[in-house]
């Protein structure tokens, strides 16, 4: 007699119990995600160090600009050890040097500069106005610097005493910031390659020999770059301040040690100090702002086409769309002291491909690299 339907259907299947029915699934296994406590502790480092740098950020880019000027002094302590000098003999002949070149800048400019600056304090309200009848009532220029200065109380001496004050203050912490940049050259200079020495036997004998390689090539960037910086800006502050006392505008001495100063930024230091020097001109009439604009653009070209690659030579090489892009990444990262470094850091990455990264690029990148270099300005020194 046949089975009843409504038996339930067993499983069949070869391996599973015969209760299991077909449509069941097996019940989801336990899942365990073991971290070892040295992960725990890796994260708790990096962490910590990245903490510790946003706290010591100004400091750490003090000291990143210490290492510029050391490196450069470096090159001079190297070349008297060349001549047959001992080592402690030729870093007491560039410190001492360093040392007094400051001092009589100071003792020269400092005095006359101070004068200048009350001076300057004392007639600005009357700067002002000669500045504005030099220009024809309505024209759109003297509209819009007079916008721009009537937010100031020109005649309260209480405000300008207040702006003086805040104004030396802010210099005096500039001074002091140099000052403590450059001890901390000297101290580099002095044990940097004791420091430099620990740090490169923590590596392998292959990467030491990598470190030491681009050390000496980026060192010779910087030393390039740094005193090749140091000639533009005192030829920048000397031709300024001539131009300036033949055409008798106030503060000249000031203005050029602006456009001295203003000459590290590339590109954008132009503006920024032709910017006081043709208002200042304006006080004695238009045509000598004109003249004074006109001579600035002048002497750009010819530092920028004649001067700088004369003075870089072929260390640097790089091109004018970098160093613009570069500055300004530079200083949206890190302000002025990022501008400052920048142009050094994009210089020194061809020696970092040649020598890190050219393993990890296709076949002839880097050669092709260095060629193009090569034709646009020229073979290497």
């Amino acid at each position: 007699m046949p089975t009843s339907d409504s038996t339930p259907a067993t499983s069949t299947t070869p391996g599973l119990p015969a209760t299991l029915a077909v449509d069941e699934e097996p019940p989801p296994q336990r899942v365990e995600l073991h971290i070892p406590w040295l992960t725990f502790i890796k994260v708790a480092a990096v962490l910590l160090a990245a903490y510790a740098v946003y706290v010591l950020w100004s400091l750490l880019l003090l000291v990143f600009l210490a290492l510029f000027l050391a490196v450069t002094l470096h090159a001079f302590v190297n070349w008297l050890d060349g001549k047959g000098l001992r080592h402690w003999a030729s870093l007491l002949i560039v410190i001492g040097g360093l040392l007094t070149v400051i001092g009589i800048g100071i003792a020269l400019i400092i005095p006359a500069l101070i004068e200048q600056v009350a001076a300057f304090s004392k007639n600005l309200p009357q700067l002002h106005e000669d500045a504005l009848n030099q220009l024809p009532v309505g024209n759109v220029i003297r509209e819009s610097i007079q916008s721009l200065l009537d937010s100031a109380n020109w005649t309260e001496a209480s405000t300008w005493f207040g702006h003086f004050v805040s104004a030396g203050g802010i210099a005096l912490g500039g001074l002091s910031q140099i000052a403590l940049l450059l001890v901390i050259a000297i101290y580099l200079l002095i044990d940097g390659h004791k420091t430099y020495d620990w740090l490169l036997a923590f590596f392998s004998p292959l990467k030491r020999a990598k470190l030491r390689l681009t050390a000496n090539e980026i060192s010779q960037v910087i030393f390039g770059y740094v005193s090749g910086q140091v000639i533009t800006s005192l030829l920048v502050m000397v031709y300024s301040f001539i131009v300036l006392s033949l055409l008798h505008v106030p503060g000249a001495l000031m203005l050029s040690i602006l456009a001295g100063i203003f000459d590290i930024l590339p590109i954008l230091g132009f503006f920024i100090a032709t910017a006081p020097a043709f208002l200042l001109a304006l006080s004695v009439s238009p045509q000598t702002a004109g003249l004074v604009l006109g001579l600035y653009m002048l002497f750009q070209l010819i530092e920028n086409y004649l001067i700088v690659p004369m003075i870089y030579g072929k260390n640097l090489r790089v091109s004018t769309l970098t160093v613009l892009l570069g500055l300004l990444a530079g200083a949206l990262l890190a302000g002025i002291p990022g501008a400052l470094a920048a142009l050094p850091i994009i210089a020194s990455y061809a020696a970092i491909e040649r020598i890190w990264l050219k393993p990890f690029l296709r076949d002839g990148v880097s050669e092709k690299h260095e060629l193009q270099k090569d034709q646009h300005f020229g073979e290497k020194d």
